[in-house]
């Protein structure tokens, strides 16, 4: 019942929608989207399970944003609601929700910044936990202030604020808390272009110990909170009208605490292992080409360092190239065409004394086609397909997918 009043409210603000100022953005919305999986839990070929491996479902979405201008100042609030239905595996079935907000500052003609919060809860995907029904609750708080103390330099100091909290017990280890700081030295060519030098440092705190291995009550465990440093060089080059490049190359220092703090509950603790630190060349280089008036073409490379989204691992490099493309075939119709490779290196993987250290292996490629019949409203369909090739038995997987969808803003 709370979710019928809850669209019904929406609904009403729809309609008075015409109550904002003229220049600004009050525009609510709703979506649908129906979708069939043939591989929900992202399971192995050779994996069997008590639930029902392919599912439709439906992912209900109602919301508002507003842009609101006033002056040299902008406000933005963003405010969802997302409602997760499953044919077969209903106890999936999930509600998220979603609350941004963040000021856009303006003082003067030099000094300009940034100030925000935002509050998610979503459901976890299963490619990585499995048959597991986790909501993660995803609080930020960011605030950023910029000075052009020359026509061509500008100074920059940021700060951001996260904090990650999952529902089930099983997945209490990946909680986070992580404060992250950034300085950053800019500047603008005659032409355009921007070239920055950054230093940035986040503390990574998991309260929880991760659990590697556990037989009935004993468990090893290690500490995945670290101390990050990176020293960036980044580039927005605007090479032509058609040709748009942004880069980013930096060296990376993680260092782990490999403190014993609270074990998991009910449990003894039978060995604690320390992870190792990283440190290496990391980046990412994008482009975005425009060949006539109706295409795009989007491409990224990138080699990046991600977090433990294995509990046997202390970090992963990640190594990946991504291709995307649009085609405006008609005033109303856009065709969308994307494919990617990643490889995923487990570092630090305590595992790896007994057999190879893990290597993941993912290709994913979609189509999908849009309908606007009018500028509130559009239409689309799509496929998805890809796989995972890993060299850890259970841990390969290859689905396919298809979905409809159609979207009103008011």
């Amino acid at each position: 019942m709370r979710h019928a009043v809850w669209f019904a409210l929406l609904g009403l603000v729809a309609g008075h929608s015409v109550l904002a100022a003229e220049g600004d953005t009050f525009r609510p919305y709703v979506s649908v989207n129906q979708v069939y999986d043939d591989n929900l839990f992202r399971l192995d070929d050779n994996e069997t399970t008590a639930f029902s491996r392919s599912d439709y479902f439906r992912v209900l979405e109602a919301g508002l944003n507003v842009d609101w201008k006033p002056g040299q100042q902008q406000f933005l609030l963003d405010i969802g609601k997302t409602l997760i239905r499953y044919n077969s595996n209903d106890f999936l079935d999930f509600d998220g929700d979603n609350l941004s907000g963040t000021w856009n500052w303006r003082l003067g003609n030099h000094v300009k910044g940034k100030l925000g919060t935002s509050r998610t809860t979503s459901q976890s995907s299963f490619e990585n936990i499995g048959l597991v029904n986790n909501s993660v609750e995803n609080t930020q708080r960011f605030a950023r202030a910029d000075w052009e103390f020359h026509p061509r330099w500008q100074l920059g100091l940021g700060v951001n604020a996260l904090e990650k909290i999952n529902s089930e017990p099983s997945q209490l280890s990946d909680d986070l808390e992580r404060l992250a700081r950034d300085l950053t030295l800019a500047y603008r060519t005659p032409k355009g272009s921007k070239l920055s030098a950054q230093i940035r440092q986040a503390d990574a705190d998991y309260p929880n110990l991760a659990t590697l291995s556990q037989v009935l009550f004993f468990v090893d465990v290690a500490d995945n909170s670290y101390e990050q440093t990176e020293y960036n060089l980044l580039g927005d080059w605007q090479a032509s009208g058609k040709l748009r490049i942004e880069s980013k190359v930096g060296w990376v220092e993680r260092k782990y605490r490999n403190e014993f703090t609270t074990p998991p509950p009910s449990t003894i603790v039978t060995g604690f292992f320390d992870r190792p630190d990283f440190s290496g060349l990391v980046g990412r280089l994008e482009g975005d080409w425009f060949p006539t008036g109706k295409t795009l073409v989007n491409a990224a490379v990138y080699r990046e360092l991600g977090g433990t989204t294995d509990t046997n691992s202390s970090a992963v490099l990640k190594h990946g190239v991504a291709l995307n493309g649009v085609w405006l075939m008609r005033e109303k119709w856009q065709l969308d065409l994307g494919v990617s490779y990643e490889n995923r290196d487990f570092r630090g993987d305590p595992d790896s004394s007994s057999g190879p250290q893990r290597q993941d292996d993912t290709v994913q490629s979609s189509l999908s086609i849009s309908y606007t019949p009018i500028s509130q409203v559009s239409l689309g369909a799509g496929v998805q397909s890809g796989y995972r090739d890993a060299n850890v038995p259970g841990s390969s997987y290859q689905f396919n997918s298809v979905f409809v969808r159609a979207r009103a803003d008011f």
